[in-house]
């Protein structure tokens, strides 16, 4: 299956450098494939100093984190779009460090790392709900605690209270 996305992407990005050359030269379809690196690289600097200062107001707790770290990934991406080489992959990466663009993407990225972390949580054996289980096929018995105040503290029959039980179990 990877081969077929690599050999799409490679047909693709050869596609548009040889249309490029038919249409402009191949001196200028290079200049144009170079100052387009160049670009996407002045404007991920620009956009990595302002999304690592969100990720510093999100680690003090002044923003809501969701954004800068969603942010953060889609710069990740778009970094590794503009070291491939190739005039489409290069204008892809272009396009994801604009902001705009990257607040419409902002919602699949939260919803993919969400799926992401849920499936890992679950091959780890740790639920949601952030009770600790014995890993796969645990039994959970549903149940009440009942307070007694009849029988004597410390003998084997008294039930545990509410407040005898451990915190987070």
């Amino acid at each position: 299956m990877a081969l077929r996305w690599f050999a799409a992407y490679a047909v693709l990005e050869i596609a548009a450098f040889v249309a490029m050359v038919m249409t402009l030269g191949f001196g200028w379809a290079v200049l144009i494939s170079l100052a387009a690196v160049v670009l996407g690289l002045v404007i991920l600097r620009w956009q990595g100093r302002k999304i690592l200062a969100e990720l510093r107001r999100a680690s003090r707790n002044e923003v809501d984190p969701r954004a800068p770290l969603a942010d953060t990934a889609l710069v990740a991406v778009s970094t590794l779009l503009l070291v491939i080489p190739g005039v489409v992959s290069t204008v892809a990466g272009t396009l994801l460090l604009f902001p705009p663009t990257r607040r419409v993407l902002r919602p699949v990225v939260v919803a993919a790392g969400a799926r992401q972390v849920a499936t890992a949580m679950d091959r780890a054996g740790v639920y949601a709900t952030g009770v600790y289980g014995a890993g796969r096929g645990a039994t959970v018995v549903e149940g009440s605690v009942v307070e007694s105040d009849t029988p004597e503290a410390g003998h084997p029959s008294t039930p545990l209270r509410t407040r005898d039980l451990p915190q987070g179990r």
